[in-house]
């Protein structure tokens, strides 16, 4: 057997693996999954929300109850940096030693740490922080904020990553074994700061791991297909209208406090294409060299029923940055995640209920990383 079929057997192996782990875990609920595929292949909050949230605990961040979660404690808004939105929510579980686990969780859309599209969406992203402490770990949701240049989001996950391996051992976090998370508009950041060594601080990049979900960034000159699906617009379109639930950056679950972002009207993000910069200034900017080297283990995820998938296949920028990191060896070869039946939200708003298709695999790649 020649050298490059035995890699392609191995590798062909391991996708079967990871893709299998979700199978054999679980699948979502039937008449759950039948209300995501009439909600259909867009970003819908809080429809979705409204599917997910019997599944939850009955008190969620509105309500003033102590302790909110038996069993766990959180530190909320606690500050990293010197901008009144650096803050993050920590959850301990009360039972266990030290040295845990960290996941870090970074959202997308505006950057909410506790979704806020209405009196549903707010019991989420507690059940992340929630379901990482039950399952041994640290959680910490990170509150995201835009800046005024290309990489000031990126800067702030690395002002976040130094404030947690300086402090996290005081909530019983491990800060040699740190994970991040990202979702959707929360890939870039991410994205960009692992891509970007000049970004880390004096004790490296800070993370053994990073799970990329549903999004995309820098990583010129590769040549990502287009997909189908339209744009930012149609990603949202009828968003709200299948349950009678809030449009898209309503505010009717809005909190006071640091955990809201500023609001985004839906066609200034609409118009953001036209202000990419040039192929030259995008290869200066891209990641991809940085990633061809890193050592950060990857687990890259694709819902079936985000907007744009419609063959049943990985995104197409997820799979065109595998394909290339796959090159160099199994050692680089990211892991992959196909979302079957899940939903832009769904894949999120599922973690920490009776539907595990997500957060099993998951959970069980953290646990592969060494």
């Amino acid at each position: 057997m020649a050298v490059d079929d035995e890699f392609d057997m191995k590798h062909l192996r391991f996708l079967i693996l990871i893709f299998s782990v979700g199978a054999a875990q679980a699948q979502v609920p039937a008449d759950i999954e039948a209300g995501l595929r009439k909600i259909g292949r867009i970003v819908d909050p809080s429809c979705t929300a409204k599917l997910y949230r019997p599944l939850m605990p009955k008190n969620d961040i509105s309500r003033s109850v102590t302790p909110l979660y038996p069993g766990i404690t959180i530190a909320r808004d606690v500050s990293f940096g010197p901008d009144s939105k650096d803050v993050i929510d920590i959850f301990t579980a009360d039972r266990g030693g030290e040295n845990r686990t960290v996941l870090i969780f970074v959202p997308g859309g505006p950057g909410n740490k506790t979704e806020q599209q209405d009196k549903n969406t707010i019991a989420f992203y507690d059940n992340i922080g929630r379901w990482a402490s039950k399952n041994g770990m640290v959680g910490v949701l990170m509150q995201r904020h835009p800046g005024q240049n290309w990489n000031d989001p990126a800067k702030d996950v690395s002002t976040m990553i130094q404030w947690l391996q300086a402090n996290i051992s005081k909530y019983k976090g491990n800060p040699n074994r740190m994970f991040i998370w990202c979702q959707s508009a929360g890939n870039g950041p991410v994205g960009t700061y692992i891509g970007r060594p000049e970004l880390y601080g004096p004790k490296g990049v800070g993370v053994v791991g990073a799970i990329f979900m549903s999004g995309a960034w820098n990583i010129a000159p590769l040549n990502v297909p287009p997909q189908p699906g339209g744009g930012f617009r149609e990603a949202f379109a009828n968003a709200g209208s299948n349950c009678g639930g809030s449009t898209p950056f309503a505010a009717d679950g809005a909190i006071s406090g640091p955990s809201r972002a500023t609001a985004i009207p839906l066609g200034a993000v609409g118009s953001a294409a036209a202000s990419q910069p040039d192929a030259a200034t995008q290869l200066e900017r891209s990641t991809l060299p940085a990633f061809r080297m890193t050592k950060v283990k990857l687990l890259l995820v694709s819902a079936e029923l985000d907007p744009g998938i419609n063959d049943g296949k990985m995104s197409a920028f997820y799979q065109t940055l595998h394909d290339d990191l796959c090159k160099l060896g199994t050692g680089h070869c990211p892991a992959m995640l196909f979302a079957k039946g899940q939903s832009h939200m769904s894949e999120l708003f599922s973690i920490d209920t009776a539907d595990t298709s997500v957060s099993g695999p998951i959970l069980k790649w953290i646990k592969s990383v060494k």
